[in-house]
């Protein structure tokens, strides 16, 4: 297979990848957990493109958690690969099948996505009924896909030449991908690769680096992106990353009058960085990050983005210095203010501390019922998505309880403390998150221009009763 890679695909494999081709076409079973950027999606399409090209009327069944990571990613590769190797006349690409012109019926890959809103038995069926003499299947992302998927899997490897390949970041310390590498029985059924970021010639060292210095190397965020290892069992972790991936790029319905807002986080430290972060329901849209800004610009920016994704309202962070922005805001009579103390007391201390703690949690119960959406979309020239920088951040906070019982998140200081940069675009979520059941009591629907050029909320600018939106 090295020498298919590298011949008919024109392409140069590191030294993870070269291993993972000279072990594949001996294998009947691979399982690759990896950190991020290592190259593993290249792997897959390679496999594929080999797998494909090396027997006749060959079939490929590919998966993933979601449609997006299909079509975005593995699908993209795949295409790529395609485009650029000696085989590009052989084969046709369409949205969710590549087929051989020789046989587009019995020769071919498809795109398989679960829908995570059905039940487990009808997730079992994404993959039965695949059989054949020449049989891949490949599930990316394996840890974020439905256990009940893998069932069909193993009675789908009768024949001699039936292979499955499983790859992904191990964001889950339980589960089908998990057994495969740690299961006491089961791992002797698999060949078994780890990749490390830290090792792979595809990883910039500045990555990985960044990452040690933003989540330290004992939280499960740098054990899962860059060491590629399982997270560890810790029960002060209040979102677990995998419940934070499984929102991005999740696919929900947002009314259309739903007033879309802003929440605003304001850096208080050199190396942190100020948010604006919009939102319409439970949909989660690209940000806007600034460092090292003064509050009077940072303020402007506001007011810019206010009419740019004509919002109806924006929610502040005014402790600290984030008060002169409020202040700034509030002069330049801004429609729909509100400054948002989170120090303040919660709605009961025997759940949580302060109000923070209470956003925190709202977060938390939205992320576990996977009912937000995150961007899945990456900024111009990084490689990770705004979803996973999100989802990142939430999974590094920790929390303990307070005399009450109530919830007590781990503040920016204590993070700080302990190496761990501040969550500030998650706590950006949290403002929001302060409005999201009264938002458009709060704001009303969409409105038009020329109501949105009006002051019409002189009494709810600024409010400081942090209960108001609870009310019924």
């Amino acid at each position: 297979m090295l020498l298919f890679v590298v011949e008919a695909l024109g392409a140069t494999p590191s030294k993870q990848q070269a291993e993972a081709c000279r072990v594949f076409s001996k294998t009947k079973r691979m399982s690759i957990r990896s950190g991020h950027g290592t190259g593993k999606d290249a792997f897959a399409s390679w496999a594929i493109l080999w797998f494909e090209t090396t027997r006749p009327y060959a079939k490929v069944a590919a998966t993933a958690p979601t449609a997006r990571q299909l079509s975005d990613i593995l699908w993209s590769e795949l295409s790529k690969w395609l485009r650029k190797s000696i085989l590009a006349d052989e084969f046709v690409v369409q949205k969710d099948k590549i087929y051989h012109k020789a046989s587009a019926k019995e020769w071919w890959v498809r795109a398989i996505s679960p829908s995570v809103k059905a039940s487990k038995e009808e997730q079992a069926e994404t993959l039965a009924g695949l059989h054949g003499d020449h049989l891949l299947l490949v599930v990316d992302e394996a840890s974020g896909v439905p256990d009940p998927m893998f069932v069909p899997l193993e009675g789908a490897l009768t024949q001699e030449d039936n292979k499955v390949l499983l790859i992904g970041n191990m964001t889950r310390n339980v589960g089908y991908f998990y057994d495969t590498h740690f299961h006491t029985t089961i791992k002797q059924h698999w060949t078994r690769l780890h990749w490390d970021s830290r090792d792979s010639e595809n990883v910039a060292a500045s990555y990985c680096q960044y990452m040690l210095e933003k989540y330290g190397e004992d939280s499960n965020v740098f054990r899962i992106r860059v060491a590629g290892d399982p997270p560890l069992e810790d029960e002060t972790t209040l979102i677990p990353l995998a419940w934070a991936e499984a929102c991005i790029d999740n696919e929900i319905e947002i009314p259309e009058d739903s007033p879309l807002y802003l929440g605003v986080d304001v850096a208080r430290y050199g190396d942190d960085k100020s948010i604006i972060l919009p939102r319409q329901g439970l949909k989660i849209m690209p940000w806007k990050s600034f460092q090292g800004m003064n509050t009077i610009n940072l303020a402007g920016f506001v007011n810019a983005a206010y009419a740019e994704y004509e919002a109806e309202g924006v929610a502040v962070d005014e402790v600290g210095i984030g008060a002169g922005v409020v202040d700034w805001l509030d002069k330049h009579k801004l429609p729909g203010l509100f400054g948002i103390n989170v120090n303040s007391s919660s709605s009961n201390l025997k759940k949580y501390d302060r109000l923070r703690d209470e956003l925190w949690v709202m977060m938390r119960d939205r992320c576990q019922a996977r009912q937000y959406s995150f961007p899945g979309t990456c900024p111009p020239g990084e490689t990770v998505s705004y979803g996973q920088e999100l989802a990142n951040e939430l999974a590094s906070v920790r929390y303990e309880f307070n005399k009450h019982g109530g919830y007590v998140v781990e503040s920016k200081k204590q993070m700080r403390a302990r190496g761990v940069a501040s969550p500030n675009i998650a706590d950006a979520v949290g403002l929001t998150e302060y409005f999201h059941a009264t938002a458009t009591r709060v704001w009303g629907g969409k409105r038009s221009r020329k109501n949105r050029n009006k002051n019409i909320y002189p009494d709810g600018r600024r409010q400081r009763s942090p209960q108001a939106w609870m009310a019924a």
